[in-house]
């Protein structure tokens, strides 16, 4: 368990350990899509607790500035975006995408005053669907992280974002314990012609099929200048392992893994806010194109890794929080483990609940051998955050050629060299 003091590292708002240190890394802000053409609408942004605004402006740049203008802190989300700016309704000061202050109407054209008001404004970079923001002092810039998916042909990727309502830890943890696979993503035996594990592709190998069932997984975590690797290896027989390999890359992105030219997920979990996530995923395939049986999967909800239906128009699951994630007691007799659909609305189900509020209390926990990873991704935080305080940089948010990393899941022999030396071809991009 944590003590309460260590459990601060869940908090991210400007001026916490853990903030300023996040705003050293380039952040997933929002979708390309919610600002789809030049001078659309403004939409509101919230990064780890600062209320911004998005615009594209005329020449089609995005732009993320603070939300509130410097006049009167109104609200410039009612803001007229035209003209290579936003303008506030009130009085009509006007903003470029870098904060300046560029037009005060009610001043002397002879005023001088506009050059010296200026907004908040972070600089953004779009990639595979994504607008990216950095957040921190432009006196320590940080090199932009490169991920695989950034480079591949769209029919290559799939993304999607949704909302939680919990600390982005308990959510990131999720992904350092491999053992919930077995019940959590379980269908039951009745269900018929279903994977025994929701993640696990039909049709896959007995062995695996059976491994995968078995709780009592076996860690091995190496740890590297990016975050670490987690091996949750489980028994086949004949001296091997069904070995699954996630990478967690500092602060908050993890990679779940496939075996070989199986597709690929990435997951960004974004603090909003101490209470609120945005999850931005990417599901994508380096080999080959994402197929149309895999499209339907994700977006019909079925045994695909991001599984996730939004409300139409919003980025908040249809199965969520307050309805109870649309728990159906009866199909949890009879069809999967938890009764509810789509192992992502399961995730959220538990990592929305840890507790009674939105922020686990890590003071309560009673941990085991199976939660190894949870225990050693606390402390590698940890070890950032005061490494942060004692005026060390993040190292990976100054070398983005330590995220030209994948996930594997294969089978490896027993005994061994080290899972990370035995898959070392699969892993580096």
């Amino acid at each position: 368990m944590l003590t309460a003091q260590d459990n601060e590292l869940t908090r991210t708002n400007r001026g916490t350990v853990a903030g300023e240190c996040f705003r050293r890394f380039w952040t997933p802000a929002l979708m390309s899509e919610e600002i789809p053409e030049p001078d659309c609408p403004p939409v509101r942004v919230r990064l780890m607790g600062e209320d911004l605004i998005a615009f594209r402006d005329s020449s089609g740049r995005a732009a993320i500035v603070g939300a509130y203008c410097m006049h009167r802190q109104v609200d410039l989300f009612f803001g007229r975006n035209e003209q290579n700016g936003i303008r506030c309704i009130y009085h009509g000061w006007k903003y470029d995408g870098d904060g300046n202050c560029v037009e005060i109407p009610t001043e002397p054209a002879t005023s001088t005053y506009k050059d010296r008001i200026k907004l908040p404004a972070y600089p953004c970079q779009e990639h595979a669907g994504f607008v990216w923001a950095y957040l921190g002092p432009r006196d320590k810039p940080a090199q932009f992280p490169k991920f695989e998916y950034m480079g591949l042909p769209k029919e290559h990727l799939y993304i999607k974002k949704s909302l939680l309502e919990c600390n982005y830890f308990q959510a990131l943890e999720g992904h350092f314990d491999s053992s919930h696979i077995g019940f959590l993503h379980r269908f039951m035996p009745s269900a018929g012609n279903t994977p025994p594990v929701a993640g696990l592709a039909l049709g896959g190998p007995k062995e695996i099929a059976t491994a995968v069932r078995d709780a009592a997984v076996s860690y091995e975590i190496h740890d590297t200048d990016y975050g670490f690797m987690l091996a949750a290896k489980r028994p086949t027989g004949n001296g091997k392992s069904y070995t699954r390999i996630t990478q967690w890359l500092l602060p908050f992105h993890t990679m779940i893994p496939s075996t070989q030219g199986e597709t690929l997920l990435q997951v960004a979990w974004v603090p909003m806010d101490d209470e609120h996530t945005w999850v931005y995923r990417a599901q994508y395939n380096p080999w080959r194109p994402i197929s149309k049986e895999e499209i339907h999967e994700i977006e019909n909800l079925g045994v695909m890794q991001m599984s996730v239906q939004n409300i139409p128009g919003t980025y908040v699951p249809v199965r969520n929080k307050g309805n109870n994630y649309l728990m159906d007691r009866n199909l949890q007799r009879t069809y999967n483990y938890s009764g509810i659909k789509g192992n992502n609305s399961q995730d959220a189900c538990v990592t929305e609940n840890q507790g009674p509020t939105p922020i686990a209390d890590r003071s309560q926990e009673h941990l085991v051998v199976g939660d190894i990873g949870i225990v050693r991704g606390r402390r590698r935080l940890l070890k950032m955050l005061k490494d942060f305080e004692a005026g060390i940089e993040p190292p990976p948010a100054q070398n983005a050629a330590l995220y030209k990393m994948r996930p594997i899941a294969m089978m490896l022999d027993d005994g061994g060299a080290p899972f990370y030396e035995a898959a070392k071809e699969y892993l580096y991009v």
